[in-house]
């Protein structure tokens, strides 16, 4: 009889997590997402390489995750991770399955901001850690909940997790198609798959492939145009093929004392600063520039502490110096972390894109990584006819941006186009991230084989 009532009070309990967990995830989007306004700055990286993609090996990477808590106290956070399929839907592996330990733990305290005029929590852990581990390849949601009272989520995070079994050689062509030629890129690869038997390689593996880590544009499910041994050849014509954009915009704002690169002013109040860009004009039909950005990502830091680490950018500086920079930029941002993290403070920061009148049909919006690569309210444009030209305010941290400006139709699907604003030529720099999917038949999920980035070379 015991027994019977043991048995009982687990399925009890079993249901009531489970419906805890339900009602949770309300709102769940499997995706990068933030479903609360006081949570800022998040970042998913690989340590050390602040604007890396979210993509590890198995059994042997790190992944760092840090946000701000606008707030100011400090809340009780845990996190949980999914495993999920190519799709982004939950696979049917249990978590016993894909991981060793915990899945389920709490997010270290946080540290509290110190010389600033906005006070906020950090946040910083590693995954996997010495709770838990992978054990299975594939695509992963990571969840971070509020559980200080009633559970609710506050942030979704996409990872990826390779077993590096294929090796992939690709490169960025010139579009065949002659209307393409001066305005897109092209991707053809191979896929070397010596030491797995591949039965059924069109159906069996699944490519995706991304533009600097964007998945609203990924060009998906794309199977093998020739199948030779061993080798899985994408040589399509007009089908792998991006708009290739321009070099992203910038802005310098680590420091808050002075004006820098594309900063027109600073405003400091008792409560916190403003700060004002330059006015940007539209360049659709502008020349090429080449300037290496960060591929639309941005980096958190500040240099307000410590003068000697200041570093500028120029529009007159020469490719050689620049790279220099950029080099310097980062060591300086990762020797210097903690303060960076705790010391940089938040500014309202305004925008600006001159037009003559605004658009008939469309939205204008600000794009980039710290938008999530989404359109997103906060970031929407209005147009203001005293200075001709569209405007935003926009709360961030301190640090280096990249951006663009979007457009999107007031009706029908919300879909990005950052061509009419700011252009595309052929020369442009970007990234392009293969991603290989393998599901044999009768496989319950779908396997990260490799996972390979390259950038043009015009």
């Amino acid at each position: 009889m015991k027994k019977i009532y043991l048995i009982l009070l687990l399925l009890i309990s079993a249901n009531f997590l489970i419906a805890q967990d339900e009602e949770a995830d309300a709102g769940l989007i499997y995706d990068d997402y933030v479903y609360v306004d006081y949570i800022k700055s998040v970042k998913l990286h690989v340590p050390g390489i602040l604007v890396s993609y979210p993509i590890i090996n198995l059994g042997t990477g790190v992944l760092s995750l840090s946000f701000d808590d606008l707030d100011g106290d400090n809340r009780d956070y845990v996190y949980k991770v999914v495993h999920c399929n190519a799709d982004w839907k939950p696979s049917e592996l249990t978590e016993m399955e894909y991981m060793e330990g915990f899945n389920e733990e709490r997010i270290p305290s946080g540290e509290f901001s110190f010389n600033t005029l906005n006070n906020f929590t950090h946040y910083r852990f590693n995954i996997p850690n010495e709770d838990f581990k992978f054990t299975k390849s594939g695509n992963y949601l990571l969840k971070v909940y509020d559980d200080e009272d009633d559970r609710f989520l506050v942030l979704t995070r996409r990872f990826m997790v390779v077993e590096p079994k294929f090796i992939v050689r690709g490169e960025i062509r010139r579009p065949a198609m002659v209307s393409k030629a001066r305005t897109h890129q092209e991707i053809n690869f191979v896929i070397d798959h010596e030491g797995t038997r591949l039965i059924n390689p069109r159906q069996d593996v699944n490519v995706i492939v991304m533009q600097n880590g964007r998945w609203d544009n990924a060009i998906k499910n794309i199977s093998p145009q020739f199948v030779k041994t061993n080798q899985l050849v994408y040589d399509y014509l007009d089908k792998i093929v991006y708009p290739a954009g321009k070099e992203f915009r910038y802005f310098d704002l680590r420091t808050l004392r002075y004006r820098t690169d594309q900063v027109r002013g600073i405003e400091e109040y008792k409560d916190g600063y403003d700060v004002t860009l330059f006015m940007d004009k539209m360049r659709g039909y502008s020349v090429y520039y080449n300037l290496r950005d960060l591929n639309g990502g941005f980096v958190i830091g500040n240099i307000d502490n410590n003068d000697a680490l200041n570093i500028t950018f120029s529009d007159n500086d020469s490719e050689d110096t620049r790279r220099a920079k950029i080099a310097a930029l980062r060591r300086q941002i990762m020797d210097n972390q903690d303060s960076n993290n705790l010391e940089s403070d938040y500014a309202n920061v305004l925008f600006s894109l001159e037009m003559n009148e605004p658009l008939y049909d469309k939205e204008v919006y600000i794009f980039g990584a710290f938008t999530d690569w989404k359109i997103k309210d906060e970031f929407k444009m209005t147009y203001q006819n005293a200075v001709n030209a569209y405007v935003a305010d926009v709360f961030l941290k301190q640090g280096y941006y990249n951006y663009m400006y979007a457009t999107v139709p007031k009706k029908g699907d919300q879909i990005p186009d950052l061509g009419e604003l700011e252009g595309n030529w052929y020369e442009t720099e970007n990234h392009y991230t293969i991603l290989v999917y393998y599901r044999p038949f009768g496989g319950r999920f779908d396997r990260l084989m490799a996972a390979y980035t390259m950038t043009p070379n015009p």
